[in-house]
């Protein structure tokens, strides 16, 4: 009997044990939300570079780096196919590197700079201290603007930046910078660093501590992307052009972009790069590069879903000449036409003349806003003209897609890989039959037209041309024979107002030397 009810408590005890195991399992077993956020806290393998991989484990609080917030949440990573950065004013950016080095009333200055028709401004003096507090006082007081700060923090190896090394050679913590700099009226972002390279090197020498570029730039952008505020500003880095010594050929520079892209724990918003063709002389005069790293930019803001900006050169300096205003309108139309989404000059306000800097857009009354126009310059007009249609035309670009760039031959100084882009006659696929000089059917016309169409692709064969005079001394007279008669429609680059011309199966126009015109073409 006593092994009986022995046998029975047993039993119960057994069922009580089960039943409130189930309960337990029931109270914690993590829901669909619960799952998802330790998916965003499992470690991530990152590569810095071809050959090297590190790896950040956010799940364990010892990997978190000194100077964050320990109840930061690491965000899930994008989706490639997500869109990169679009302006939160509406505008197409148009941004200027420098602040005048002698401006006596910086609220003055920023005023001229802002006519000039630039809305972005990126560091006075090249960040150099104490200047940026100056800065800083007077975007302070400039009242309503469209012009806005892209302020620099780069640490790489100069000394007195606004984030200058301070004992801190790898930018743990930017924390305090971007406290004592940010403001949301006129912040536009932070530009973390220039022309990176996988190259390590001991920064600064006294630390001992290999710095590797994209890790560095890596640890400043997740700061700023998973900050609740800042996260909503640009965290900005330019990359090296094609003709850096790093890369040797077009596959290496290639895999330098990719190297960039996915040594990144948060994908890069935006694709710069600075390309300075124009060089004296004795430099060949104009780089053979310039338009296949042009063609190498379009391929991989496709590929990574963000769009790239162009940054040109509008200051003779070393080995580059002074460029003239057809020099400067030839590089922006060129990298309209290859799909840019944001242009840039270099160098924009006089400065630097010690260091053997020559031209400017900006050079004369660089304080003055009541003086006229053309007293800042012989540049300064003109491009402020140019940046208007920038504005209008790049307001329309930027919603449409590169889809082609053909050029009519390898003009100027016979550019190298663009083989794919020469227009081949009476080709089966192409929609242009024909190009001829008005004068000489022979000539070649110089001639570049960037294809595009509506993202959407809404209405089905309609074509947007922005066709760009190469020549950079006389004006382009051409006849474009399309296969097929079309509706053609040209926008006025003043107003963007696109306007009907004709049912016809030609365009005939006449370009400005390195100027160029967007035409409009549906069945």
């Amino acid at each position: 009997m006593k092994i009986h009810k022995l046998i029975i408590l047993s039993f119960v005890l057994l069922l009580i044990a089960f039943f409130g195991y189930l309960l337990f399992r029931e109270d914690n077993e993590p829901d669909d939300i619960q799952i998802k956020n330790q998916i965003t806290t499992d470690s991530d393998i990152v590569k810095s570079d071809s050959s090297t991989i590190f790896e950040i484990n956010l799940s364990d609080s010892s990997a978190l780096i000194e100077g964050e917030s320990n109840d930061l949440i690491k965000s899930p990573k994008e989706s490639p196919k997500e869109t990169g950065w679009i302006d939160p004013r509406g505008l197409f950016p148009i941004f200027a590197f420098n602040f005048p080095e002698h401006s006596k009333n910086h609220i003055n200055a920023l005023r001229v700079i802002e006519r000039g028709g630039i809305n972005i401004l990126i560091n006075g003096s090249f960040g150099l201290m104490p200047e940026p507090y100056a800065l800083k006082a007077a975007f302070e007081k400039l009242g309503d603007s469209n012009l806005k700060w892209l302020t620099i923090l780069a640490n790489d190896c100069k000394d007195n930046f606004i984030y200058n090394n301070s004992n801190d050679a790898i930018n743990k913590d930017i924390s305090k910078f971007i406290k004592e700099f940010y403001n949301p009226k006129y912040t536009y972002g932070w530009y973390l660093w220039d022309e990176p390279g996988p190259n390590k090197k001991i920064c600064p020498a006294s630390d001992a501590i290999k710095n590797n570029d994209f890790e560095d730039i890596n640890r400043m952008s997740r700061q700023i992307r998973r900050d609740s505020i800042q996260s909503s500003k640009l965290d900005y880095m330019n990359l090296m052009p094609s003709y850096w010594s790093g890369t040797p050929n077009i596959q290496s520079y290639e895999k330098y972009i990719d190297a960039y892209f996915t040594s990144q724990e948060f994908k890069p918003r935006v694709l710069s790069i600075d390309h300075y063709p124009f060089v004296v002389e004795t430099y060949g005069g104009f780089r053979k590069d310039y338009y296949s790293n042009l063609e190498i930019l379009r391929r991989k803001s496709q590929q990574y879903y963000v769009p790239f900006w162009m940054i040109v050169l509008s200051s003779g300096h070393l080995s580059y000449k002074n460029p003239s205003f057809e020099e400067i309108s030839f590089q922006v139309y060129s990298a309209l036409a290859y799909g840019a989404k944001g242009i840039g000059y270099y160098l924009y306000s006089k400065s630097w003349e010690k260091n053997g800097y020559t031209s400017w857009i900006l050079e004369g009354y660089v304080d003055d806003p009541n003086v006229a126009d053309s007293l800042h310059g012989p540049l300064f007009v003109p491009v402020q003209y140019l940046n208007k249609q920038i504005q209008v035309l790049g307001k329309i670009l930027s919603e449409l897609s590169s889809i082609d760039v053909i050029h009519t031959s390898d003009y100027p100084n016979k550019q190298k890989d663009i083989t794919q882009s020469l227009f081949k006659l009476n080709a089966s696929n192409n929609f242009i039959k024909e190009i001829y000089n008005n004068e000489n059917i022979n000539a070649d016309h110089k001639i570049l037209i960037g294809v595009f169409e509506d993202k959407n692709n809404s209405v089905p064969g309609g074509k947007y041309l922005l066709i760009v005079n190469k020549d950079v001394s006389v004006n382009s007279e051409h006849i474009i024979k399309l296969n097929v008669q079309y509706k053609l429609f040209k926008f006025n680059k003043e107003t963007g107002e696109k306007y009907f011309i004709a049912n016809t199966d030609n365009i005939s126009a006449t370009i400005s030397p390195g100027s160029g015109e967007l035409f409009y073409i549906k069945l």
